[in-house]
């Protein structure tokens, strides 16, 4: 990472949850519209009835963290492809300029993700979780747990893996390699640079449709 990519500001997935809590991205605007189930669709919270619908509220936070889209990546250190696309991209100027406005982070394993640093959960002012700032009692549930492994890594554990995430409420965007170097079997694999900034802009402008890249 640091031979290739090292002047790219990443921050490990453990970092990410704590400055997203301290941030409190996760609290909610209650502005929302109510969906028409009454239910969530977010990895992780087990399908819980709400009034409100999770999945389309925005943070309440102003902080910056809390209004730029996540970028995960999942290498592992002795990964040949892992090492490729890091020296791709670590040549590419439009990517340095992309992460400049994204959250740039790092995972090597999903045990992060399920077992020892769950995103915190996303709540409204009028929740009991406000207390807690959404953080997390004991472990996970067998199906939040099995609804984030289908959320990033549907297709199996392989590396390199690029997901976009949400930093409101940990929901995985959906965004793919749609360029010349992807791969059906694995919809989140990429090799060269242009097609991983293709993404990045597509990211940065779910997350705010009003984006002018030529402003950048």
């Amino acid at each position: 990472m640091q031979k290739f990519a090292g002047h790219i500001p990443w921050i490990e997935w453990r970092q990410l949850i704590r400055i997203v809590t301290a941030a409190r991205c996760t609290l909610l605007s209650s502005l929302a519209a109510p969906s028409a189930s009454g239910s969530t669709d977010l990895p992780g919270t087990g399908g819980d009835k709400k009034m409100y619908s999770l999945a389309a509220a925005h943070s309440e936070s102003s902080n910056e963290i809390c209004l730029r889209p996540i970028m995960l990546l999942f290498h592992q250190h002795e990964c040949l492809a892992c090492h490729a696309l890091l020296k791709n991209v670590g040549i590419s100027a439009e990517f340095e300029l992309l992460s400049e406005y994204m959250t740039m982070v790092v995972a090597e394993s999903l045990e992060d993700i399920t077992e020892k640093y769950p995103y915190p959960l996303p709540h409204f002012h009028n929740d009991s979780l406000f207390v807690n700032r959404g953080r997390r009692k004991g472990k996970l549930r067998r199906e939040e747990v099995e609804a984030l492994r289908e959320a990033f890594a549907g297709q199996g554990e392989y590396f390199p893996r690029v997901f976009f995430v949400f930093p409101q409420n940990g929901s995985v965007m959906p965004i793919f390699n749609e360029e010349g170097d992807s791969d059906p079997a694995h919809p989140h694999f990429y090799h060269e640079a242009t097609s991983l900034v293709r993404s990045m802009m597509v990211a940065l402008w779910t997350m705010n449709k009003a984006v002018s890249f030529s402003e950048l």
